[in-house]
């Protein structure tokens, strides 16, 4: 009777459930429910009432704005004007380890910022001050060398 979703990204998580919801009814695992009951809901940081004027796209580098509604909260931790690069600032850093359950350098930098793919070389340039943050957030090993063995392949050009 379990049943387990994995992979997806905000733009599609809704489709994805409702497949695997369909799924279970058809297999009698659940009682059926009209579709699309999430359709109006908020997503995490979305602003309230839609679209808010100059609305970041997805494209646009990693920064702030990339927290919508929830960026006063992130401005409001320790770390706010410390910009590490890439768009990245400590209080971000502080913000995924505590709400975003980011609990390596590689969640961060490459889950969270998205910095691996953009700009390894940079990513690496971060990772001993990524690291030291969330060794103080979490009390944990972030893996920083796993991370750095990771975006060593990201600097390879394939032959």
């Amino acid at each position: 009777g379990l049943v387990t979703v994995t992979g997806g990204k905000w733009t599609t998580y809704r489709v994805m459930a409702e497949d695997v919801l369909q799924k279970c009814f058809a297999h009698g695992l659940l009682p059926e429910k009209p579709a699309g009951m999430t359709a109006q809901l908020r997503l995490v940081g979305a602003p309230r009432g839609g679209a808010e004027p100059g609305q970041q796209r997805i494209s646009d580098a990693p920064g702030l704005h990339s927290y919508g509604s929830d960026a006063p909260h992130v401005q409001s931790l320790p770390g706010a004007r410390t910009d590490l690069g890439g768009g990245l600032s400590a209080a971000m850093v502080r913000f995924a380890a505590r709400h975003e359950y980011a609990c390596t350098v590689e969640d961060m930098l490459a889950r969270r910022s998205r910095l691996l793919f953009l700009d390894a070389r940079k990513a690496i340039d971060l990772v001993p001050a990524v690291a030291q943050l969330l060794r103080a957030e979490l009390d944990t090993d972030p893996r920083p060398g796993d991370f750095l063995a990771l975006a060593q392949q990201y600097l390879r050009v394939p032959t």
